[in-house]
């Protein structure tokens, strides 16, 4: 875990205890920096198996010292609690600090199960630095309101579903590449690690019998393997060019070299397909809402290890399908290559993408508004 900083400015600490409240608010933390660059934040998670980011704070229960270390360090203008009970002793220590709390789907049974005056006490208490809350459904809604939360101050605004702030690209790069390409099938392998390099390049050669033309699209999890690939290559004579040497593709070209992440963006665009490197081997692998967002088709193996949630969001959808055999690998991309095919599982990834981008948008607009962004009134 990174230990974190406090930065001049404005700061927002965001809590969340499930995977899809992680997923949510790592988007709205980022497009609110977008829009505000001065702005800084860090998030916190309880202990917990699904938290794979070495910059997320896990945040103990039983650890009270560690909890209000952290909020004297860290000092934030407001808290964003997700998806977490207004019981936790965490959440009470907020009431020592001048901090607004936004809350969004937070629990509220153990504190509804109290006797009434110990419950009108309580939650005065416990609500009296909230400045704001989104629920779910409209029962949730009355119970927060039962618990004294004015109704004016409650939203209701369904699941807390987040998509992601997708990489941009060059835009006339991208028209000048999708010009060279017209009529190419074109593929993107993410962040491919060592034990996945000659998986994906034989699964190449047996999809382009069925896709001719295609191209292959090659991004390393470690750049340093970049000799390993390109002798693989050689051995399996394939045409071979790379973004640091010939700068794109051209009409010969089969296998084609990323340089670096900075044009993920660039590549998913121009990829029907894309495979998420590391899903075979159990590796660090992509976020697959990125290649949904940019209308790319997700393919994967069985080890998703990182973006559990987000992998299985897709799968729910029909937007993915985890691959359990390595060879099956050049047969799923043939298949996505058929235009109607690949059209149908990109449309499902985007929808998935979409899901929550009203609540994303309105708690960006509100959180920027209670640390003096934008309009106040609200």
């Amino acid at each position: 875990m990174i230990a974190p900083t406090r930065e001049d400015g404005p700061m927002i600490w965001a809590h969340a205890a499930t995977p899809a409240a992680l997923d949510a608010m790592i988007e709205v933390l980022m497009r609110a920096q977008m829009i505000e660059p001065s702005l800084s934040y860090v998030l916190s998670a309880p202990t917990s198996e699904y938290v794979f980011d070495s910059a997320v704070v896990r945040l103990q229960e039983a650890d009270l010292q560690l909890g209000q270390d952290f909020l004297k360090k860290m000092s934030p203008d407001l808290c964003l609690w997700a998806d977490d009970s207004i019981s936790k002793p965490l959440f009470g220590l907020i009431q020592r600090f001048p901090i607004q709390i936004i809350l969004i789907n937070a629990k509220t049974q153990k504190l509804r199960g109290r006797t009434w005056l110990l419950r009108k006490t309580v939650a005065r208490q416990a609500l009296r630095p909230v400045a704001y809350a989104f629920v779910e459904t409209v029962e949730a809604s009355g119970h927060l309101r039962n618990l004294g939360l004015a109704a004016r101050n409650i939203e209701v605004l369904g699941q807390f579903l987040g998509g992601v702030v997708a990489p941009g690209c060059d835009e006339a790069e991208r028209d000048r590449l999708g010009e060279i390409l017209t009529g190419r099938p074109v593929w993107f392998a993410h962040q491919v690690p060592s034990p996945e390099i000659k998986i994906v390049l034989q699964a190449f050669l047996q999809a382009q019998r069925r896709a001719h033309q295609m191209l292959l699209i090659f991004d390393l999890a470690d750049p340093s393997n970049e000799a390993e690939l390109l002798e693989i290559c050689k051995e399996l004579d394939l045409i071979t060019h790379a973004r640091a040497v010939e700068g794109e593709p051209n009409s010969r070209t089969q296998i084609f070299l990323t340089e670096d992440c900075s044009d993920t963006g660039l590549w998913y665009r121009l990829a029907s397909v894309s495979y998420m490197g590391g899903s075979f081997s159990g590796s660090n692998l992509p976020n697959p809402m990125i290649a949904a967002a940019l209308g790319s088709a997700v393919v994967h193996g069985p080890d998703v290890i990182y973006f559990q949630y987000a992998y299985a969001r897709l799968c729910e959808a029909g937007a993915t399908r985890p691959l359990q055999q390595v060879d099956d690998l050049s047969q799923r991309v043939a298949e996505l290559m058929e235009p109607d095919q690949c059209a149908v599982m990109a449309e499902k990834g985007w929808r998935v993408v979409s899901e929550g981008a009203v609540i994303t948008d309105r708690l960006v607009e509100l959180a920027l508004q209670k640390i003096g962004f934008g309009d106040s009134k609200k």
